[in-house]
């Protein structure tokens, strides 16, 4: 929710979702959000107004703003990580990054880059596709199976999904 009002230092306004408690800036530890695919803890230092009364939280863009900002570094290392791990699992099965790049059709060093640089986030696609890869390594090879169903000239692709 939008605040309607602007609070002014920590004095508060009505909140409009009740209509009973007082909606000030309050920072404490403990609370969630969804960023993206995920649900991650709130920095307890991080102020939003709430109601007393009913707990509503109004977010106004700029604090939207700094949730998001506070948020996405959380996910960025939250995507490293699993990919980080995933690929180490694929590893212990003798699956080498290059071979997971070719089968998802990813750049030659791409996963090495990704994994050392930090400066860019792992979609959601690609960290759920490798967990579920390092989970079952057979995943990869049917992948891999299924793309060279696909290749040459012009395949069913209804047949290659065993339809």
């Amino acid at each position: 929710m939008s605040a309607k009002k602007k609070l002014v230092g920590n004095k508060g306004f009505r909140c409009m979702e009740c209509g009973k408690g007082i909606v000030r800036l309050v920072a404490v530890p403990g609370r969630q959000a969804r960023h993206r695919t995920l649900i991650l803890p709130v920095p307890a230092d991080l102020e939003i107004p709430t109601c007393e009364t009913c707990g509503t939280e109004w977010i106004s863009d700029s604090v939207a703003r700094k949730l998001d900002v506070a948020l996405e570094e959380e996910f960025r290392v939250r995507m490293r990580d699993l990919v980080t791990a995933s690929l180490a699992r694929l590893s212990k099965h003798s699956i080498s990054k290059a071979h997971v790049e070719r089968v998802l059709g990813l750049s030659q060093g791409y996963l090495s880059h990704l994994t050392t640089t930090g400066d860019r986030t792992p979609s959601e696609a690609l960290a759920l596709n490798l967990v579920h890869f390092a989970q079952n390594p057979q995943r990869l090879r049917s992948s891999e199976a299924l793309w060279k169903k696909l290749s040459g000239p012009k395949p069913d692709p209804s047949g290659a999904l065993g339809f």
